[in-house]
């Protein structure tokens, strides 16, 4: 079973999507939308929590991707 999760930056600022449990960390730009995919969760649904200015995803999962326009993001944060 395939599941996703979209989110949107509607800030005016860069902030970190952080996935769990591998800790990848991404930048969302402002204004960006990114989908998280997963598929065959092991545990549960794809969860989010906010952490300041840090959004973190655990997705329960061994194969999950970060996307943009369709486009798979790599790890970028730093």
């Amino acid at each position: 079973m395939i599941t996703s999760l979209k989110f949107t930056n509607s800030s005016d600022k860069t902030i970190k999507l952080i996935l769990e449990p591998w800790a990848e960390e991404y930048e969302v730009l402002a204004g960006m939308t990114v989908e998280i995919v997963t598929s065959e969760p092991k545990e549960k649904e794809i969860e989010v929590e906010y952490e300041g200015a840090d959004i973190i995803i655990y997705g329960w999962s061994d194969n999950m991707s970060v996307l943009s326009q369709g486009e798979e993001l790599s790890p970028s944060f730093g």
